[in-house]
This record gives C-alpha cells, structure tokens and sequence, in this order.
C-alpha cells in the first residue's frame, strides 16, 4: 500500500496515530517474550494518561462535529464508538492482567488507527470545507508528538 498523504492540519493527529502503533507494537512484542503483566499494565496505564486520553479527547471534540456531513456520519459514529470500547480497557486496568487481554487491546487500537489512517482521515480531508481544515490545523498545531519508546522500564526488549 503506498503511503498515504496526510494534509498538514492533520499530521500531528497522524504523527500521535505512529506512537499508538509504537505501543501496540511494545505490547506485542511483551507478549512473545512473556514479560511481567505488571510492567506491561503500568506501560497501558502510562500510555493512556500521557498520550491516548487526550488524543481521543482532542479527535472528540475537534472531529465529532464533522458527522453533519453525510459522508462522515458513519465513520465519525465508528471512531466515537471505537472510542469508547478502547476507553473501557483504562477505566477499568484490573482486567489488564492477562496476555490475551493485552493483546485484544493492542489489537483494537492497531486496527482503529488503521481506520482512521486508511479511511476516517482520507474521507474528512475530501469532504470538509478549506476554512473548517484551517481551523483543525489551529486546534492540533500545538499537540505534542509523544514517543512511548521513552518509558524507563523496556519490557519488550
């Protein structure tokens, strides 16, 4: 698949998407090498407070008013939906304890960027007036672009 070209408005949201696909691929690899659950739920924990909850937050509020275009309604619901399902895995980080969780959470946050990346994006960037781009480009061009690969403790090596 050839890369995709982000417009310049979107790129940070993009460049926070890579670290989301940093991490899924930090947990992955913690599986294979049975990593201690407790390292690997405190990087989830860490991850979410520093980067994913604010990341849904700002898509949240920036993006969801983009479901008045017909052709956004359904993906905008989807990535709302999504939203939520992922969210509940960090509300409630007792149930991060086994392999099989950490890896149906990984995977729904790879397949969500994905989404998003490979059809939300492309549709919002054909859709949306240049004005209502411009104001995305002022909402995120002050977001940071965090690195999980950062975290102290490298379990996944």
């Amino acid at each position: 698949m050839p890369p995709i070209k982000r417009t310049i408005e979107l790129q940070p949201l993009s460049r926070q998407h890579h670290n989301g696909l940093l991490f899924c691929f930090f947990i992955e690899k913690g599986i294979k090498k049975h990593a201690d659950k407790i390292l690997m739920k405190d990087f989830c924990m860490y991850f979410w407070e520093n980067d994913l909850q604010h990341h849904f937050e700002i898509e949240e509020i920036n993006l969801a008013k983009f479901s008045s275009y017909d052709l956004l309604r359904e993906g905008i619901s989807r990535m709302l939906d999504e939203h939520l399902y992922i969210r509940k895995f960090f509300q409630n980080p007792e149930v991060l304890v086994e392999y099989s969780i950490f890896d149906q959470l990984q995977l729904l946050i790879d397949k969500h960027i994905r989404f998003e990346e490979r059809e939300l994006f492309p549709l919002i960037q054909s859709t949306i007036s240049p004005d209502e781009m411009q104001e995305l480009g002022v909402a995120f061009e002050n977001e940071l672009n965090n690195n999980c690969a950062q975290y102290p403790i490298k379990f996944w090596e």
